[in-house]
């Protein structure tokens, strides 16, 4: 029986998803009700109730289950010993692998029409945030596994400078493709990030 219900709740939380994508889009996210999320569903609204308190945890909670699959691809996705060669020969940890990025992405493509509604449906950029963190992670993990060892300071840049430039670099290039329709291919896409790996910001320019 708790198979049975576990399932039946799976499907009214994707009617619920899918309602709250559609509503966005159509009347924005500061404009729907629960009502109107329950009638798009097909559900009533205590049906609503049980799995969500108001509009605000249903975001918060698909956004973190949209995050909890990310995190899950780039992790499983990631080699332990990828490796990159830098400008100068050096070859380093590989955080952002082609195969691991490519993998999100397609789950991003696959599923744009909600990252479009959330990335519409407000103005803290609760999603980039969150991708940034998830990028963080996946720094430290690959880190580890390669053996690095922590530093206070990259090439005289303190450590909370220099992960924030890695993973602005790469949080950006996705969060644009996003906002701009995912009008490329996943594979597009790593290869602009692959060119930024061994790029030096000032060399884009020239």
């Amino acid at each position: 029986m708790a198979s049975v219900t576990g399932k039946r709740n799976t499907q009214t939380e994707a009617k619920i998803k899918a309602a709250f994508t559609t509503l966005v889009q159509s009347k924005g996210f500061d404009a729907l009700t629960v009502s109107d999320i329950a009638r798009t569903a097909g559900i009533n609204r205590g049906t609503f109730y049980m799995h969500y308190v108001d509009k605000f945890d249903l975001r918060r909670q698909l956004i973190d289950d949209t995050i909890d699959d990310l995190t899950e691809i780039l992790i499983k996705n990631a080699e332990p010993d990828g490796q990159v060669t830098t400008r100068t020969g050096r070859a380093i940890c590989d955080a952002f692998q082609t195969r691991a990025i490519a993998e999100a992405l397609r789950y991003v493509k696959d599923d744009y029409a909600f990252f479009d509604a959330v990335s519409r449906s407000g103005n803290d950029m609760q999603l980039y945030d969150r991708l940034k963190e998830v990028l963080k992670k996946l720094i430290m993990t690959q880190a580890k596994r390669f053996g690095a060892e922590p530093q206070s300071s990259y090439n005289g840049i303190p450590a909370d400078y220099a992960m924030e430039i890695l993973v602005s670099a790469v949080s950006s290039i996705i969060w644009l493709w996003i906002r701009r329709g995912c009008k490329e291919s996943p594979d597009e896409i790593c290869l602009i990030i692959e060119k930024n790996k061994v790029t030096a910001p000032i060399d884009v320019l020239w």
